[in-house]
């Protein structure tokens, strides 16, 4: 006959249960975004942080209210097009389920503020105004939700695997280069996960 001590399960189920409030769910809005596998690799080792990822319905505030419940942390990586639909129906949703966010990221894209000292095309964008528009109205939106956030805004992404990178602060003028998205899921860590350059606007480019 197996003894069970009862006494020491219960005990042991009692100690998971002290630390659960100190695990963070993350989760991540992802609509084919390069960025994402090389940042979650970041976060997986991570095991404070939960990690929980969408890419269903981008327009459906009832889908998102069906993963937002308990989110701390919220990574969104949407666009290039269309991004100012995705976050209506995002933060309709966060409206209706108010989930304990303490930190945003959102990646956006390098151009929004004007910043840039040159011309720019980015993949599958044929209405450049059309898309500064959508992008400038998606951060306001973030904006307006009163969560803390900070923006990304990318250069074009270009697959050379290094994590080098130069950054240019909000009304700072920013050369037409390219980044890879190691260099972009790096600056996103440490501004979700390690609370660096928080609430701010970067500019990345690789260094």
């Amino acid at each position: 006959m197996v003894h069970i001590n009862y006494g020491t399960l219960f005990k042991n189920l009692n100690h998971l249960d002290e630390e659960a409030p100190n695990l963070k769910k993350l989760l991540i809005i992802n609509q084919n975004s390069p960025v994402v596998p090389p940042f979650t690799d970041l976060c997986k080792p991570n095991n404070d942080i939960k990690i929980q990822e969408y890419s269903g319905d981008l327009e459906s505030a009832e889908k998102y209210e069906e993963v937002l419940p308990d989110t701390n942390l919220l990574f969104i990586a949407v666009g290039p097009n269309d991004a100012d639909l995705y976050l209506e129906a995002l933060f309709e949703a966060v409206d209706e389920i108010q989930p304990p966010i303490s930190d945003i990221v959102m990646l956006s894209y390098a151009g929004v503020d004007d910043e840039l000292d040159g011309s720019v095309e980015y993949p599958d964008v044929k209405d450049q105004e059309e898309f500064i528009k959508q992008q400038r109205y998606a951060i306001k939106i973030v904006d307006e939700s009163e969560i803390p956030y900070s923006i990304v805004r990318m250069s074009q992404l270009k697959d050379m695997h290094t994590t080098h990178y130069e950054l240019y602060n909000e009304g700072s003028k920013m050369p037409v280069r390219t980044v890879s998205p190691q260099a972009v899921a790096k600056l996103a860590y440490e501004m979700l996960i390690e609370q660096k350059l928080i609430n701010h606007s970067i500019g990345i480019t690789d260094k």
